[in-house]
């Protein structure tokens, strides 16, 4: 639901006041400019430019128009960011215990909420809380920009100082507003009925257990005033143009695709023996009138084309030609180069989004993924952070001592396509000479922090029993016969 700033608390101290009306003005404001993000990440897109009273048929192609590339541009990002898990200097069971929180909290695949939100709303959010029912396991879930606006520090805009949520209830058949204000030291609920301005409900200021502000926003591309940038903006009038494009494309295949055939000097219009024209009239004789109120003359059928059939036009003057159909690889052509400008603008493969791509090396293939490769890193710096912030704030809602996590290091999966040959020819020639097994597992297709270090125990276990002489415990190789 959107809270408009005139849905207000009129009985509080001017600070939190002030803080309530600017968040929810904030909400309100950006709506227009989220909607028409959305909508272009969603693939409804304006439509291109038809003249007033454009034919049915017309009007049919141009919704055929559309292509939704910025949403496969988007998706394309967010499909390779997938953290797999923290690190941190008190040990893997220390590691292991702050990931299955998040993993509790559905977060493997709930990750990309906030990812996406970030690429398509220059804003992703995450909110930490703490759980009621078990005290080691807080909860954390995405949020949208749409109902949360997140305060920046005037000086130092990477630090929030406050935040408003805003949601919408049925109770009792009413619609109840709510809003929540978080400053670092408590936390302010306010309510008003249908468009009713909001009212502080009593008794429900409690204490922030955090300490901060408990949300944490995903901002790609962050400056230095804490302003992101949102890849669909960018996107937009590429996507336009080559919406604009295929529509045109559309026309020339549905009306100009083919030979047509055409007649000069040939009138239609059937006429007396002095030329004029001769009328349609009806059972009393009476000239039938068109809708402008003329009458309407008889037409003589010019005849229908066929490979049996003769064409005769009266008068000396008609003439019968043909004209050519258009090419349509033009239009083909100017449609490649716009998708291969939209694929460098969003850093996306251009075999992504052109079908058309062959006799292309491995070698360039792999080029060819550099530049997405570059975008993902990007986005994984910035994105990591925003994931070391969230969990600080799950270290402290879990009764811990954030300043402790200092030295948190995320791990990303590696989603970059590899040759998985090369991976094991690679390792076959350096783990023998000192490399670690492990940086080749980590580099494996799929693999996980928690997948490697099962790899690594079980490699372990079978050299122990090598080691000890037990071949035939061994997983692999084949197995002696008892005698």
């Amino acid at each position: 639901m959107n809270v408009t700033a005139q849905t207000l608390v009129t009985d509080q101290g001017s600070t939190e006041r002030d803080y309530l009306i600017e968040g929810l003005a904030k909400l309100a404001d950006a709506t227009p400019v989220r909607i028409k993000r959305q909508n272009a990440y969603e693939g409804r897109h304006d439509l291109p430019f038809a003249p007033e009273g454009s034919s049915t048929e017309y009007m049919a192609l141009r919704q055929m128009a559309p292509l939704p590339l910025i949403r496969l541009a988007v998706r394309t990002a967010c499909q390779r960011l997938r953290a797999g898990g923290v690190r941190t200097s008190k040990g893997q069971e220390f590691d292991r215990d702050l990931w299955r929180i998040w993993d509790r909290n559905n977060l493997g695949s709930r990750q990309r909420i906030p990812y996406t939100d970030g690429l398509v709303h220059d804003c992703g959010i995450m909110s930490v809380w703490p759980n009621k029912a078990d005290k080691t396991t807080p909860i954390i879930r995405p949020e949208s920009p749409a109902s949360v606006h997140v305060e920046s520090d005037p000086a130092d805009p990477f630090r929030s100082i406050w935040a408003v949520k805003t949601w919408a209830e049925r109770r009792n058949k009413k619609e109840i507003t709510v809003a929540m204000l978080y400053l670092p030291k408590e936390v302010i609920r306010y309510e008003g009925e249908g468009s009713q301005q909001l009212v502080e409900v009593p008794d429900s200021r409690t204490t922030n257990p955090l300490g901060r502000v408990p949300f944490v926003t995903f901002v790609p591309e962050i400056d230095a005033v804490g302003n992101g940038v949102s890849l669909v903006d960018a996107l937009m009038p590429a996507q336009r143009s080559i919406d604009t494009m295929r529509f045109n494309l559309l026309l020339a295949a549905q009306f100009a695709a083919f030979r047509q055939r055409v007649t000069t000097g040939y009138d239609p219009v059937l006429r007396d023996g002095n030329g004029d024209p001769i009328v349609k009239r009806d059972e009393d004789g009476e000239p039938i009138l068109d809708a402008d109120g003329q009458e309407q003359p008889i037409v003589r059928s010019p005849g229908r084309v066929g490979v049996d059939r003769l064409l005769a036009f009266p008068g000396e003057l008609t003439k019968v030609f043909d004209l050519a159909e258009s090419d349509l690889k033009n239009y083909v052509a100017a449609l490649d180069m716009l998708v291969a400008t939209f694929a460098a603008i969003a850093q996306v493969p251009p075999q992504y989004l052109i079908g058309d791509f062959k006799n292309v090396s491995g070698d360039l293939m792999v080029a060819t993924e550099a530049t997405l490769r570059s975008l993902i890193t990007d986005l994984q710096t910035g994105y990591g952070e925003s994931i070391k912030e969230v969990t600080r704030l799950v270290e402290i809602a879990r009764g811990g001592d954030a300043n402790e996590l200092s030295d948190l290091e995320v791990d990303w999966s590696d989603a970059d396509p590899k040759n998985i040959n090369q991976l094991a020819s690679a390792a076959a020639q350096m783990v023998p000479n000192g490399a670690p097994l492990k940086m080749f597992l980590e580099q494996w297709p799929g693999a996980t922090p928690r997948t490697v270090e099962r790899w690594m125990k079980d490699a372990s276990e079978a050299m122990a029993r090598i080691v000890s002489g037990d071949y035939a415990g061994t997983e692999t190789g084949p197995k002696p016969d008892a005698q």
